[in-house]
């Protein structure tokens, strides 16, 4: 039985749970915003800048907010000073080199805009956004500060202030006919403010100390640490990031806000396998080193089916009103309808591997997501580099597609091969059958729904999501179903 397992899950999911979906909501309605006020071409001049901003604060962070993870959490009350003393050196490390990455891109932001993002009109954008990198880096290496104390509540609230900021701005801006600064405004005012809280939290917390001689070993033990790090978070930025980044340089701004907001709505479950991730990770290692192996294989198959049936669910209404989904962020945006369902799809064959990467690692073959991440890099920027110029934003789409494919395909072979896990069971069939029918009869509708655009998104949604629950209840629910349903209704009630 795996009873205990599941409760365990979604107890402690609770915060990192609820709150990713609370963060994820405010940023979708961010974007929804932006989009409409600003427009596709505001909006993709600032998302191409900000891919460039972005790249850098991974650089400047050095892979110290790994690091801290594994650090900080070694270090007891007994060794406080110390442990004070490495999070001061990291954040007078990291925001000495973001203080001169900024110079630099400030100074050069001509070559910059020219030479690499292939458009001079960004130069002076380049300058005003280029600050930004000293706030995210510490923004970022905070998140190492609190998860290696193991209290995570002020970070994630930290991002929920952040795409709270973020949205009452972008409205006001909006309303005062702001475009290009008004939302450059938007995203320095918002980091500023959070960077404030979570810093002011670490000192409340004492955790910060002395820069001493004393410790000159452990800065280099910390930096020796997460110099691969830093490798693996820049091969990880590029995997997910260079389709925008290729976008902005072949084809024009406008692309790229189209295409954005296509990935941030097809992507927008994807919260979902990152939260169980976070969860599941220390279960998987606690079964395993117990050799519980029938528990640890009911378990990820259990997860996996209902990340699964979450996607699957979203993907089937994308799949219905892809047109109407990108109108809702203004009629320039519905050439992104096919880049949408080519970016959802990606998101099943994502979720339908569930967390096998996370369970590789766990059970002591971490080398495996290198590998992959190292083999799809390659696959990706040499799609992107072919598809793009051809097929336009829906060539990244592919190009998208193709790599989170043979990235899942390799995670799963390596995990079958390994543990002889596989997701699937005869439960998958019933999500599959209640997605059929509820898809079948919603398709039938949509021509005879002849009314405004978001009024029919209104009404298939809500019959889709009738039939889908009457049909999944015909079909039955399992009895881990029950359970994980039970125990996240709990947590709702207990918010």
């Amino acid at each position: 039985m795996i009873d205990r397992e599941l409760k365990d899950i979604t107890k402690k999911s609770g915060i990192v749970f609820i709150g990713k979906i609370i963060s994820t909501i405010i940023g979708f309605f961010f974007s929804l915003m932006a989009a409409r006020f600003m427009g596709a071409e505001v909006y993709g001049k600032l998302t191409y800048t900000f891919t460039i901003i972005i790249l850098l604060s991974v650089f400047t962070r050095l892979g110290l907010t790994q690091g801290l993870v594994q650090f900080v959490s070694k270090l007891t009350e007994q060794n406080k000073e110390e442990r004070n003393s490495l999070v001061t050196f990291s954040i007078f490390i990291v925001t000495l080199i973001s203080i001169i990455f900024t110079f630099f891109l400030y100074k050069y932001s001509n070559y910059v805009a020219v030479n690499i993002l292939n458009n001079k009109d960004l130069s002076i954008l380049i300058k005003i956004m280029s600050p930004l990198i000293i706030f995210l880096s510490l923004n970022g290496l905070s998140t190492g500060i609190y998860r290696g104390i193991k209290t995570i509540r002020y970070n994630v609230f930290g991002s929920i202030l952040f795409s709270s900021i973020k949205l009452l701005l972008v409205i006001i801006f909006g309303y005062m006919g702001f475009k290009i600064y008004g939302l450059a405004l938007t995203y320095h005012i918002s980091i500023i403010i959070t960077v404030i809280y979570l810093y002011y939290k670490i000192k409340k917390l004492k955790l910060i100390g002395k820069i001493s001689k004393t410790y000159f070993s452990s800065y280099i033990d910390i930096l020796k640490f997460s110099y691969p790090l830093l490798m693996s978070g820049l091969l990880h930025f590029f995997i997910n990031k260079i389709d925008i980044f290729m976008i902005g340089y072949y084809l024009s701004s406008t692309d790229v806000g189209v295409y954005t907001i296509a990935l941030k709505v097809g992507t927008l479950t994807s919260f979902v396998l990152f939260s169980f991730n976070t969860i599941f990770a220390p279960n998987i290692a606690s079964l395993y080193h117990n050799e519980k192996m029938s528990k640890l294989k009911k378990l990820y198959q259990v997860i996996t089916k209902w990340i699964f049936a979450i996607n699957i669910f979203v993907f089937s209404l994308i799949l219905l009103l892809s047109k109407d989904i990108m109108t809702v962020f203004g009629p320039e945006f519905i050439i992104g309808a096919t880049a949408l369902i080519l970016v959802a799809i990606g998101q099943v064959v994502n979720a339908g591997v569930g967390t096998a990467g996370s369970v590789n690692v766990m059970t002591g073959y971490p080398k495996s997501e290198l590998y992959i991440s190292i083999v799809v890099f390659v696959i990706n920027i040499s799609l992107n580099y072919i598809l793009i110029p051809i097929y336009g934003i829906n060539g990244a789409a592919i190009a998208s597609l193709i790599s989170v494919a043979v990235m899942n395909f390799m995670r799963l072979y390596i995990l079958y091969k390994r543990l002889d896990f596989l997701p699937y069971t005869k439960d998958y069939l019933k999500n599959i059958y209640s997605t059929i029918i509820s898809f079948t009869i919603c398709y039938i509708l949509v021509p005879h729904i002849n009314t405004h655009y978001f009024l029919r998104l209104l009404i298939i949604g809500s019959i889709f999501t009738v039939i889908n629950i009457i049909s999944n209840y015909y079909f039955g629910f399992s009895k881990e179903d029950k359970l994980i349903f039970k125990s996240v209704l709990n947590k709702i009630k207990n918010i």
